[in-house]
Parts: structure tokens; sequence; C-alpha cells
């Protein structure tokens, strides 16, 4: 009798003892549906400001909406209407791009017409100016595929898919002043063969070592593999391209999932990316981790490690910043992450059916 209740005790402690990790990690803060949309993308500024962009079809317009949270995601603005531009770029990465600096919010609109746009909100004053173009030679980003990220102070770097030079090429521009004027076109990678990849996503990551870092899909030699570049003087010029992974993306046609990727404290460098129908990790000069089968990789830096999403058979996966883990967040695909201000919750914002959705969790 004493070994039976002794076993209970055993068991009912076991059941009783918090599981950390599974609670950490599964636990949702807020889920909120933000209306008709896609796209969207996420950043929350140094203020704890979670600002959200998306575009929005309306008929043959094309709306560029915006909403705000104040209280960690609780609540939420309504959608505000920024602009309409009517060859938005909409699916498949194309889209609103969004970023943060010291002072403002950046937002970045590729269209059909072949044009790249910016506007800016002051965080003193909550004003976005006028539309500016980016791309100094007119209607030469028909493709709408660009990434942005910003660095110390106002600094904010974009790098689009650029057709100056008749084929699709990896160009890129600076901006000092967060987004309201934009320097001279930069011609960051120009394909060997014709080009690079038309039809894939870009992406920068600002280390605060302030080394640039922009990844794309090249195409050589019949691959369609994912390369990296970086520079250490704001663009002014880059290092050789480097390859990513130990294996190849062989196809005839573009995977149209340009991957992503995201610097640490110590400027190093760590990528998601598709091959195939799996997504990868890896490291520059590393080889490559599988993660899984899937599309649309992003990639968060916390305190914890690099935090993975992706699509996956209808559902957005979360693999555990450390990767201890990975689970379903929600049904929806196209995931995008970005860290609060006390650095301990993740907001994930995503489409389904045709809405835009919006989840946090704890680290």
């Amino acid at each position: 009798m004493l070994l039976s209740k002794f076993g209970i005790f055993i068991v009912v402690s076991m059941l009783l003892l918090p599981h950390k990790d599974k609670k950490r990690i599964h636990s949702i803060e807020t889920e909120e549906n933000l209306g008709v949309g896609s796209q969207p993308e996420i950043a929350v500024d140094a203020n704890g400001t979670i600002r959200i962009v998306y575009g929005v079809k309306n008929g043959k317009e094309r709306e560029l909406h915006y909403v705000s949270s104040n209280d960690g995601g609780k609540s939420f603005s309504k959608p505000f209407v920024l602009g309409n531009f009517s060859q938005m770029g909409l699916g498949m990465g194309r889209g609103p791009q969004l970023t943060t600096t010291k002072d403002y919010t950046v937002v970045t609109v590729g269209d059909h017409n072949g044009n790249l746009y910016a506007i800016r909100s002051s965080s003193a004053t909550n004003q976005w100016s006028t539309p500016v173009r980016v791309n100094d030679t007119d209607t030469t980003a028909k493709e709408a595929l660009s990434g942005i990220s910003a660095g110390r102070d106002n600094l904010v770097y974009t790098a689009w898919l650029d057709t100056r030079l008749g084929n699709n090429n990896l160009y890129g521009s600076l901006s000092k002043d967060g987004g309201l004027t934009w320097g001279k076109n930069q011609l960051i990678y120009k394909g060997e063969q014709k080009g690079i990849c038309d039809c894939c996503k870009p992406s920068v990551a600002i280390g605060q070592n302030s080394v640039l870092n922009v990844m794309f899909r090249n195409k050589l030699n019949g691959a369609r593999n994912i390369y990296v570049i970086s520079s250490k003087d704001n663009g002014e010029h880059f290092d050789k391209a480097q390859k990513l992974g130990t294996g190849d993306f062989m196809i005839d046609g573009c995977p149209m999932d340009g991957g992503d990727l995201s610097a640490d404290a110590s400027g190093k460098v760590t990528t998601v990316w598709r091959r195939q129908m799996d997504v990868y990790i890896a490291e520059p000069s590393k080889p490559e981790e599988k993660l899984g089968s899937g599309r649309t990789p992003v990639i968060l830096e916390t305190s914890k490690g690099p935090l993975v999403a992706w699509h996956q058979d209808g559902s957005v996966q979360i693999r555990s910043a450390g990767g201890e883990k990975t689970f379903p967040l929600a049904k929806g695909q196209y995931p995008k992450l970005a860290l609060s201000s006390d650095k301990e919750t993740i907001f994930c914002v995503y489409e389904l059916d045709g809405q835009v959705m919006v989840k946090s969790f704890r680290l």
C-alpha cells in the first residue's frame, strides 16, 4: 500500500511540474484578424509600436494599408490607406516592404510599371511623406521584388531586381535620412549568364557591425541556388558573391521563393531558403541543415538564437529559437516575424483566406 501511494504521489507530482519549454513555445498571447489584404509585413520600432503594412485589391486599384498597435498587440488601429498604387506587385513575395529606424518608419512599394517607391513616417509626428522613386532609371524594376533593412541611426538600404542592363540583375540604393531621399543606384551583382533568377525576392540584413548583407537567387549553369553578398562600406563596394549550402537546385525555371537572412549582434549571418520542396537553414561557408518541407521561410534573430517560420501544407510552422522544437502556429501562408521591444514576444503576421492575421507568442 505504501508503495502504491508513493507511486501515485510521483505521478501526480510529475503532472504538476511546469513544462517550461512547451508553455514557453505554445503560449499564444494575442490573436487578431486585421481584415482583407495580402502580403503583410511587420516591424516593431524603438518605442515598442507594432507597425504592419499590406496590400488590398480594390477592383482595379491596389491600396497600401497600414495598421499599428501601441499596447503590445492587444489592440490595433483601424486600417489607414497610405496610398493607391494601381500596379502594386502582390503575391509570391511581391508587396510592400517595411523597416524602422531610430526616428522613422520606412515603407517601399514596387509596381509592375517598373518603379520602386518609398514613403516614411516620423515617430515624432506620425506624419507620412509623399512617395519618392528609388530607382533612378525609369521603369526598370518591373518584377516588383525587393528587400529592405535599417542600419544605425536613420540609415536604410534597399535591394531589388532591375532590368536596366537588359536582364534582371541585383541593384541597390542607400538612404541616410530614413527613406526621404535615396542615393545613386548601385549594381550589386550582375548575373554571369543573362542575369539572375527573375522571380525570387532578394533580402537585406544590416548587422550591428554595420556590415550590409544581401541575399538573392542566382541563375548559373542550370542551377537556381541562393547566394549572399556583403559590403562593409554601406554598399559602395561588395565582396564576391558566395553560394549557400553544398547542394544544387537544378531547375529550368524560377522557384519564386527567395528565402530570408538575419545578422546577430556579432554580425554572424544566418540564412533560410528553399531547395526543391525543402526548407534549409545555413550560415555562409557551412553546410545547410534541413528544417522540413515547405516554402517561403523567414528568420528572426532573438536573444536565444534565430527563430524560423515557413509555410507547409497550409500552415505556418515555427522552429523555436535555438532549434529545439518545431510546431504549427496557425493555418495560413506567407509568414513574417518581428520581435517585441522587450525581446520576449514574437509577432507573426500572415495571410489566411484573403485576410491578414497576426499572432503573438512568448519565447
